[in-house]
């Protein structure tokens, strides 16, 4: 069995938008807490965390999990929405503790190494931030930098494929595959349209699970982010070319406020397709 959750599943304005209005956001504040999302990140449980937000913190405590678990982190891109080094920060407390506390006063889990995987910025913005706090705390993380179709292994039961995302002019952006045990997911946000190339390498999997960026809802979709007729569209065709499995899932998320109906509503349009409506702290488990 493995469990997969959806910590955040808003786009970079937050759902609903602390300064808008519209009538989304409106009845998203007055409505079921589904609504309320944050920013869009994800966690092979225990252990291996999709991007870093940051309030990551707040998404980690709606959705129940430990945050202590985890050992990989694989972040898509440099956005702030994706990737903040302040939830990184906050480990300094729990090793000063392990450090200075006494055991029998106050016992405290071990904190395991983590390792940040991602692009050149990714890179180069943690390694800055672990330099900068590095004369005071130990962190007890790494920097790996990724290339596109090139796996990564994370442990013996786990593997990790960046794959190019159709969404940063100025950066390599990622969406990752991950095969653990016998299981495949397929992450895929932010992008817009996946390209041909992305296509080919998605073929030699048999993927049990999408979570895929549905930003613009019901408006005309980008070349940077996909909307509901497109990750439709998308799901038609990994099932054609046999990606995804016939029984597989299929769960829509990133979603922008502006665009996008409210959990009740968005349900009901994606539900004739098969789709799932993401929201904040689902849980997928495969079996």
């Amino acid at each position: 069995m493995l469990r997969f959750v959806l910590l955040g599943t808003g786009s970079s304005d937050l759902y609903p938008s602390p300064w808008c209005g519209c009538d989304f956001c409106a009845h998203a504040r007055e409505s079921d807490e589904r609504n309320w999302r944050n920013f869009s990140c994800a966690l092979l449980y225990p252990d291996v965390l999709i991007d870093c937000p940051p309030d990551l913190p707040h998404s980690a405590l709606k959705a129940n999990v430990e945050l202590y678990k985890v050992r990989h982190l694989l972040v898509t891109h440099s956005h702030h929405d994706h990737f903040s080094t302040d939830p990184l920060l906050l480990r300094r407390s729990v090793l000063w503790a392990q450090k200075t506390l006494h055991k029998d006063v106050l016992p405290l889990p071990d904190l395991p190494p983590l390792t940040v995987y991602g692009n050149a910025k990714v890179n180069e913005r943690c390694k800055s931030f672990l330099k900068e706090v590095g004369s005071k705390y130990d962190l007890r993380i790494e920097v790996q930098k990724l290339k596109p179709f090139e796996p990564v292994k994370l442990d013996e039961r786990t593997k990790a494929h960046p794959i190019k995302a159709q969404h940063c002019r100025d950066e390599e952006a990622f969406l990752f595959v991950l095969e653990r045990d016998n299981f495949a997911i397929f992450y895929a946000t932010d992008t817009g349209w996946l390209s041909e190339e992305t296509f080919d390498y998605l073929r030699q999997f048999s993927i049990d699970l999408v979570v895929a960026d549905a930003t613009f809802g019901l408006a005309p979709s980008t070349d940077e982010h996909m909307n509901l007729e497109q990750i439709k569209e998308l799901r038609e065709r990994l099932l054609c070319e046999g990606i995804l499995k016939e029984d597989g899932k299929f769960v829509a998320t990133h979603f922008s406020p502006h665009w996008t109906p409210k959990h009740n509503l968005l349900t009901k349009v994606l539900e004739e397709q098969n789709i799932i409506a993401g929201y904040d702290g689902l849980w997928l488990v495969l079996a």
